[in-house]
């Protein structure tokens, strides 16, 4: 319920007495939604949206006399009859029924007369009655805020459900369908149309959360981001701001905000997925995994995802050779080597029957990866020449077989490779083939393998 009368054009104040009046008469009265008379049984009635004069909180005491000619007045709109209606009024005298029901005569009649019934409800805050006529008044005059703040004033003064129930329907209509009309079209990739029909509700209701927040987003969208973070200013920094405003950080290119934002909600699992795709989209391996240990030890992505971002730490921290061998655009054996022995470094431990004497790979900086791979048969080596021919293009044959190979030190499933028929979920490299594709492909078999 609102806590004091509507105050639009008029600028009347009412004191404390009028307002405890008026709630006074709002516990006592009887609620009833007509007046004491009833249309004859073969006389057909129209719907009205508000109420008879004679009815509901707040209405005034009447004579008997005027009491019946308000109900007959009442009755004669019912049946579209306003002429009748208004002469009803003039007979009841002069009270606030009377003029209540004279100036419903007219919106029967097709008139709105919003001013008339401004005054008059201003002069008697606690009549129900009033309140909920404008508001029709208003709808019909197309004055959206005026009908909706007097409907749910009215509805205040008269919780009877025919009354909240228009009042929940205008809010539903003008403000609640409108969001959710902006929303579809946020999601349809049309931010503009969101702001326009987000800026009809928020005329109506400026401190709507959802309306505010879905402008921000909008605004994000349109790249117009000094705007969204002013907009998000006026709402509690909650865990939906909070996100929102990580969002701005992001299309500033600010990545590092945005990921203290989205971090910050230690709590949230999405928002610290959120930093964690943006730590990994910036090689913080560290963050990374700081990120991915503090969520849940029960989510799903927290172990894998923890194996994978130590994998790629390690990388990161490795001499410049093995980072060379991971960027460059077109892997050679020697790439090869460094890759699969550094992302899984336990097979180095692992015992082999000879260690081969190659003559091409002395003073190399990955010799030690190269023996290690070829000790254990990862890659061939030529045993006659006892070459290994380092800088030669890696074939994907080759990347294929110690790539399986690796899998079966490891006692672990190597990965489909995609052949001609296959048609299950199967791994191919894109031409030419990378380090960084070998190593995704060599974390995600070694992270399922150790699930």
């Amino acid at each position: 319920m609102m806590n004091r009368p509507p105050q639009r054009r008029l600028s009347a104040r009412f004191g404390r007495a009028a307002v405890a009046a008026a709630s006074i008469a709002a516990l006592a009265a009887i609620f009833g939604l007509g007046g004491c008379a009833t249309a004859p049984a073969d006389v057909a009635t129209v719907q009205l949206d508000f109420p008879s004069p004679n009815s509901g909180p707040g209405r005034p005491a009447l004579e008997k006399a005027s009491q019946r000619h308000i109900d007959d007045g009442w009755q004669a709109l019912l049946r579209n009859a306003p002429t009748a209606a208004r002469t009803s009024a003039t007979q009841a005298g002069a009270n606030s029924a009377s003029k209540l029901l004279e100036l419903q005569s007219e919106i029967v009649a097709g008139e709105h007369p919003v001013e008339g019934l401004e005054e008059l409800a201003h002069r008697d805050p606690g009549y129900a009655a009033a309140w909920l006529t404008l508001s029709v008044a208003a709808e019909g005059a197309g004055d959206e805020a005026l009908a909706l703040e007097t409907a749910e004033y009215g509805a205040g003064l008269w919780p009877d459900t025919r009354w909240v129930d228009r009042s929940q329907s205008l809010h539903q209509r003008w403000i609640d369908d409108r969001i959710a009309a902006a929303g579809t079209l946020y999601d349809e990739g049309d931010p503009s149309g969101s702001l326009t029909s987000l800026a009809l509700a928020l005329a109506l209701e400026p401190d709507n959360r959802d309306a505010v927040l879905l402008q921000a987003r909008s605004l994000i969208a349109l790249g117009v981001l000094d705007q969204a973070e002013a907009v998000l200013a006026g709402l509690p920094r909650d865990g939906d701001v909070v996100m929102v405003s990580g969002s701005i950080a992001e299309s500033r290119g600010d990545t590092g905000a945005a990921i203290r934002i989205y971090s910050s909600l230690r709590d949230d699992p999405e928002a610290i997925l959120m930093a964690i795709a943006l730590a990994e989209e910036t090689e913080s391996w560290q963050t990374a995994m700081d990120l991915y240990a503090s969520l849940p030890d029960d989510h799903p992505e927290k172990a894998s995802g923890l194996r994978a971002a130590k994998l790629r730490w390690r990388v990161s921290v490795m001499p410049a050779y093995v980072r060379e061998a991971l960027s460059n655009n077109e892997m050679n054996r020697s790439d090869l080597a460094v890759v699969v022995v550094t992302l899984a470094p336990i097979v180095e431990t692992l015992p082999s029957k000879q260690v081969p004497l190659l003559s091409d790979i002395v003073d190399m900086p990955s010799q030690r990866e190269i023996i290690t791979a070829a000790r254990l048969g990862l890659i061939d080596v030529d045993r006659l020449e006892h070459r290994f021919r380092p800088l030669r293009i890696a074939i994907e044959r080759e990347i294929r077989s110690a790539i399986t190979v690796l899998g079966q030190l490891l006692e672990i499933p190597p990965p489909q490779f995609c052949n001609a028929g296959t048609t299950e979920p199967c791994v191919a490299f894109a031409q030419p083939v990378t380090g960084d594709q070998v190593a995704d492909v060599i974390i995600d078999m070694v992270v399922k393998g150790t699930q």
